[in-house]
């Protein structure tokens, strides 16, 4: 059996380490003082469960498991606080396709997106356009913002995106697009202006 102290240092922990797992919550979270929170709810985390560390690991990477259980879990719980606080919020789905779509599956005139205008992009626009989506995504409210990052970033399956968030496959659809029509229309005014 390994001897832990050999192999675990927690008082360089956050010379060594607070960096790059601050940099990794920023990616997920965006919001300064939850990272640095995560962060140090992941150093607190570690040194309970320093008699548990088997040396399987190395240091970093037990730290950045416990990290992102910490991300996880926070996003679990604004779920969860997310469908409570909606529950009383009814989506009646059919009058929510009427207002935006024809009987034949074609948008409303007045709801269709507008043209944006764009053929092709320059590498400064490319690099302006990726902002406008960042500062976009910054707006959504923390579940939308979360499952779009998990589903359209990192591009992970539906499943795992709905284990991860604890939701349900119909929340996921829902939370989906309610986040993608935000998404459009916060592009359409901030971005490709008519």
């Amino acid at each position: 059996m390994p001897n832990r102290s050999n192999i675990l240092n927690p008082h360089n922990w956050t010379s060594t380490y607070a960096d790059q797992l601050f940099g990794y919550a920023m990616s997920k979270t965006g919001k300064t003082e939850l990272a640095e929170d995560l962060v140090q709810e992941t150093f607190l985390a570690a040194l309970k469960a320093m008699k548990n560390f088997k040396g399987q690991s190395s240091e970093r990477t037990w730290l950045f498991a416990i990290l992102k259980f910490k991300i996880a879990d926070h996003y679990r719980k604004a779920s969860t606080k997310y469908e409570i606080s909606n529950q009383s919020f009814s989506f009646d789905e059919s009058s929510y396709i009427d207002n935006y779509f024809t009987e034949d599956g074609d948008w409303e005139k007045n709801t269709a997106p507008n043209k944006w205008g764009v053929e092709h992009l320059t590498s400064i626009e490319n690099k302006e356009l990726a902002n406008a989506l960042n500062l976009c995504i910054d707006k959504l409210p923390d579940n939308q913002k979360q499952l779009i990052l998990l589903k359209l970033v990192e591009e992970e399956e539906t499943e795992k995106v709905c284990k991860e968030l604890n939701i349900t496959p119909t929340n996921y659809w829902v939370i989906i697009h309610r986040a993608k029509l935000q998404l459009r229309a916060c592009l359409e005014k901030n971005w490709f202006k008519a």
